[in-house]
């Protein structure tokens, strides 16, 4: 038997949108128009569109921010709460015309789909809202997938939320500041905020303002004409004129010449400016990012850098985590460094074996990303042909202490002195290592953890540990070798003493904590003849030097300003000199002279 099943009649279901709140003015095209494919509902009031949302089906909901949305601060709270716990199933927009970046990213964290902020333009609404009520015409344009992500290696949070930050400024004009240590790929952001803009087309000019020679620093940033000055013998466009309509990076902007700081203030104010040498005026359209690893407002509190313009560039401002505090991103980074070295080479990648990426999991990495980049090169190097890169090939010398019997005690040590002799401080240093290796074993190189496990302090299980590393490492103080201890906290300073010492005989250890000085000094208190540390004139460094003379009561100290053209005090204490900032090789020699026949006989290990 044959049953005739009736056909269907199927209309087609608009989408519908429920707007709460602040709809948009007269300025644009009629929102009814504008959506005519979606049913689109209006609430004003936050606390009705909230019950609706529960009782009524809709696709989607958008919520404009303003005044008249809720009675008040905790109203609108307890609303948008409320709202942003039906987004797991509802998309939700936020449309906040006074919104700023922070408000963006604070309403995406809550469970917001899309942010707008500022005005509403029609084709920019019907798109947000259309890929909001019907899923299946969104594009994929996740930064998960976009090609200028894919620089950026790591799927750790704090990679996760730069590339949120990426993706919310890179639309606009507003200039950007990126901070962060040595190394951290400053340079790699800034490209990608501009490969992921509307600016992508039209090109990025990179300036690195340390390397421009200090007289010509105008001419190089805005040009010159004819004439200007000995040698134009030709005009010629500055950076700033190649990157129109485009993106101009100034790495290291803390070392901009005060006089450039200013001519650089009035083009991010006013878009315009004029040649060295020439009165026509010309406009650019640029998107600035700066970049330093300096602190802009310190700088600016000393009268180094002008608080203007840090104001003016500091708009939105994105920080650089260090690589030590995205550990878990070095397998990512390794894999993505030895397929870049493989394809340079012609060759097929290297892998690390399990102990050589334990051994890079756990170093600091002062350098950041850069030494990482450095160390895996030299690795691939060293190994030769060999397809596996192991812990011998990145300077890894692992020292172990066998127990006797298994198992030791304070009462019961392992180590026996005979009628030969040893080196205590080596054998110390030995127990020392295998402890600290044994917490961080356990912990899983979690270095807080392994501190609790010891009862230390995380910052002294850290400077133990760089002690360790530089007593094993190849070129440590010999017993009747003068090394002096740099402790001061300006990376450019302590590089620029080593350079000037180690030629003139001295091994140089550097510091940039008095905690990690005071290891160094228990590790070599009979070498270390010298300490020089950065000082502001206040009384800490007073205290500083009292500390770090109890591990040796004859310590020489060189304070050195840090505060350019800085008075110096005078010191009644024979072994204490001060430097003034900035200083020559040769008065950085002549103080250490001085320094040693100041205290004459009495401190005959000072002398040079």
């Amino acid at each position: 038997m044959t049953v005739n099943i009736p056909a269907i009649s199927r209309s087609v279901v608009k989408p519908r949108l429920l707007w709460i709140g602040q709809i948009p003015q007269s300025s644009g095209p009629d929102l009814r128009r504008l959506l005519q494919n979606i049913e689109v509902a209006f609430e004003p009031r936050l606390s009705r569109g909230a019950q609706r949302l529960r009782v009524e089906p809709f696709s989607a909901a958008l919520v404009g921010i303003s005044n008249s949305l809720c009675s008040g601060i905790a109203d609108c709270e307890s609303g948008l709460e409320e709202i942003f716990d039906l987004a797991t199933r509802i998309p939700v927009v936020i449309w906040n015309p006074d919104g700023t970046v922070d408000d963006a990213i604070a309403y995406t964290r809550a469970g917001a789909c899309h942010v707008l902020v500022g005005e509403l333009d029609g084709p920019r609404l019907r798109s947000v809202i259309v890929k909001s009520v019907d899923p299946k015409t969104q594009k994929v344009d996740s930064f998960e997938t976009a090609s200028w992500r894919r620089s950026l290696i790591g799927n750790t949070p704090a990679m996760l939320e730069l590339c949120e930050m990426i993706q919310l400024v890179a639309a606009r004009r507003v200039t950007v500041t990126i901070t962060g240590e040595t190394g951290t790929g400053k340079e790699v952001v800034a490209r990608a905020i501009h490969a992921a803009s509307n600016r992508s087309a039209s090109a990025m000019v990179a300036v690195n303002c340390t390397a421009l020679p200090a007289n010509l620093v105008e001419s190089e940033l805005f040009g010159h004409s004819k004439g200007a000055f000995t040698g134009a013998h030709t005009a010629r466009s500055g950076r700033f004129e190649q990157a129109h309509r485009g993106t101009i990076f100034l790495d290291e902007i803390g070392d901009l010449p005060l006089e450039a700081q200013g001519k650089l203030l009035r083009v991010l104010q006013e878009q315009e400016f004029e040649r060295v040498g020439s009165s026509e005026t010309i406009r650019v359209d640029v998107r600035v990012i700066a970049a330093t690893n300096i602190d802009l407002q310190a700088a600016g509190r000393e009268r180094r850098f002008r608080e203007d313009l840090f104001y003016r560039l500091n708009v939105v401002p994105i920080h650089l985590p260090a690589l030590r505090e995205r550990r878990e991103d070095i397998p990512l980074i390794v894999d993505h460094f030895l397929d870049k070295m493989a394809a340079s080479e012609s060759e097929r990648p290297k892998v690390l074996s399990e102990d050589a990426l334990d051994i890079l999991m756990h170093r600091d990495w002062p350098g950041n990303v850069r030494q990482l980049q450095h160390v895996l090169e030299k690795a691939c190097v060293l190994s030769g042909s060999r397809p596996v890169l192991i812990p011998s090939d990145f300077g890894e010398r692992r020292t172990s202490i066998s127990f006797a019997g298994g198992a030791s005690t304070p009462s019961e040590p392992s180590v026996r002195v005979t009628s030969q002799g040893l080196d205590f401080d080596e054998v110390v240093a030995r127990f020392e290592l295998s402890i600290l290796n044994q917490a961080l074993t356990i912990t899983g190189g979690n270095k807080a953890r392994a501190a609790d496990l010891l009862s230390i302090k995380r910052t002294t299980l850290l400077a133990k540990l760089r002690a360790l590393e530089e007593r094993s490492r190849p070129g440590s103080p010999a017993a009747d070798e003068t090394a002096v201890l740099v402790l001061h906290d300006d990376e450019p300073i302590r590089k620029l003493i080593a350079r000037t010492l180690e030629p003139a005989g001295y091994r140089v250890l550097e510091s940039t904590s008095p905690e990690a000085a005071a290891e160094l000094l228990e590790c070599w208190k009979h070498q270390i003849r010298f300490l020089i540390l950065g000082s502001d004139g206040s009384d800490h460094a007073s205290v500083t030097v009292d500390r770090l003379r109890m591990y040796s009561p004859n310590l020489c100290t060189l304070l050195v300003s840090k505060t350019a053209g800085r008075r110096v005090p005078e010191s009644d204490d024979p072994r204490r000199e001060w430097l003034a900032t900035p200083f020559s090789n040769e008065e950085l020699i002549r103080s250490l002279k001085r320094l040693s026949s100041n205290v004459g006989t009495t401190l005959a290990a000072c002398s040079i």
